[in-house]
């Protein structure tokens, strides 16, 4: 029996293989984990859908296969695992064979094509029209210049010219739909497709393989899937997004006060309560006066998402990052928000997340503060239009006024900072907005959440 790369979301085309459990030769049952396979998502195990014995694994450990593809075959009782092995082999060869005698007839088509055109280049041109042409002849436009395009099934729809461009472009449909996608992009015309391909020229040239002095560099670590995801995201991002970025310092001495008691009052739980519960609840309370902030650009106008859900970014142990979502965060109070946000940053390093949690996120939070940072300025995740930052809190001297004049006293401070689209709106809104969190966190009657 064949197995088969799954599908695993609507959108995920390919799949890493992780990890193989079984070795060649060795019993499978129905339901024991196979092998583990990695997207630009998540970590999955898939288990065996069949009894037999592994008689061949097509795709290595650390190997990208797509969707519905063969990765290996399982022979059943009775069933020779050799001849389950060169059946597979045998429909390869047939595939290849077609494959090389299509690359051929293109070769061949290539080549008599500029055959032609030389023995053109070495004719006088006729200027004058045809005795049977006239004004009203009809004119065809030459099918080989505006080759058709097979669109597959989507919501997303191109507009006649859109699809003339992509197919003389040779465009890659997969990534034009993730893309509108990522983008929340309907439809594609003309101006949209040229961004389109200007952004994947950017990024083709910013990625080329560079020549690497192996004498300094010597050693390789192959990039998990994620991480690969990562790089392909944030290049595009990097390209096509023109960002800015603001920061303030913050005084969190008074979110600190009842950050103390309520780790006092729960001394005999298993609680725990960080700064980043704090940002998360003044983010969701500032929406509310600023909803551009949870919003996506879509070239003639911007769509406010009527939900705030809040993307949290978890590092897995320096192997990667990925950013699991809290959906409706406007809805919970500060201790709810806590316990969803602790519980999803478990889950997440523990490879525990439903698929749901990792798709839907409309703003984002990157917390450095554990790492004692000063500033950081991250980088926005498309089709989100923001994200915020904040970094190590410490003890520091500052000018205190009050009514005796100014004084110097020790409070806990921390830079909070935000990148954000600037296409979607301006740097007055951005810094309002900032300004609003921040004034939140150190005037907010915090007592009244717990």
């Amino acid at each position: 029996m064949n197995i088969q790369m799954p599908q695993l979301g609507e959108t995920v085309t390919e799949g890493t293989i992780s990890k193989w459990h079984k070795k060649v030769g060795e019993t499978v049952k129905s339901g024991e984990i196979l092998f583990e396979i990695e997207t630009d998502k998540t970590s999955m195990e898939i288990p065996a859908t069949t009894d037999g014995k592994l008689s061949q694994i097509l795709v290595a450990e650390g190997n990208t296969s797509s969707v519905g593809s063969i990765v290996a075959i399982v022979a059943s009782d009775g069933e020779d695992p050799n001849d389950a092995a060169q059946l597979e082999v045998e429909v390869n060869e047939k595939k290849e064979a077609a494959h090389e005698a299509v690359h051929l007839t293109e070769t061949k088509s290539q080549m008599e094509k500029a055959e032609e055109i030389k023995n053109n280049d070495d004719k006088k041109i006729d200027l004058d029209a045809p005795n049977w042409f006239s004004v009203l002849t009809e004119v065809l436009t030459p099918e080989q210049n505006y080759n058709s395009i097979k669109i597959p099934n989507s919501e997303i729809k191109l507009t006649p010219l859109a699809k003339r461009i992509a197919s003389n472009a040779s465009i890659n449909l997969d990534q034009l739909l993730d893309y509108c996608k990522s983008n929340n992009i309907k439809k594609v015309n003309r101006k949209f497709l040229e961004t389109f391909i200007t952004s994947q020229s950017q990024i083709s040239s910013s990625t080329k393989k560079q020549v690497i002095d192996e004498t300094i560099y010597n050693k390789s670590v192959t990039l998990n899937r994620i991480r690969r995801t990562t790089a392909q995201r944030l290049s595009q991002s990097w390209s096509v997004v023109p960002q800015a970025f603001q920061a303030v310092e913050v005084n969190y001495s008074n979110l600190d006060v009842v950050r103390s008691e309520m780790k006092e009052k729960n001394v005999d739980k298993a609680f725990k309560i960080s700064y980043l519960s704090f940002i998360a609840r003044a983010i969701a309370i500032a929406r509310d006066h600023f909803p551009l902030i949870n919003s996506t650009f879509n070239e003639k106008e911007i769509v406010v998402a009527e939900s705030l859900n809040l993307s949290i970014a978890v590092d897995l142990k320096f192997d990667g990052l990925i950013v699991p979502v809290i959906k409706g965060a406007e809805n919970y109070k500060l201790t709810d928000l806590n316990d969803r946000i602790n519980d999803l940053v478990d889950r997440a390093q523990n490879n525990d997340l439903d698929q749901e949690e990792h798709y839907g996120g409309t703003y984002t939070i990157s917390n450095n503060g554990s790492m004692g940072t000063y500033i950081t300025a991250p980088i926005v995740n498309p089709p989100q239009v923001a994200i915020m930052s904040f970094d190590g809190i410490i003890k520091k001297p500052v000018i205190i006024e009050d009514e005796d004049g100014d004084k110097i006293g020790i409070r806990k401070m921390g830079v909070m900072g935000q990148s954000f689209d600037h296409r979607a709106f301006d740097g007055a809104y951005a810094a309002s907005f900032l300004k609003e969190v921040k004034t939140i966190i150190e005037d907010y009657n915090w007592q009244s959440e717990i």
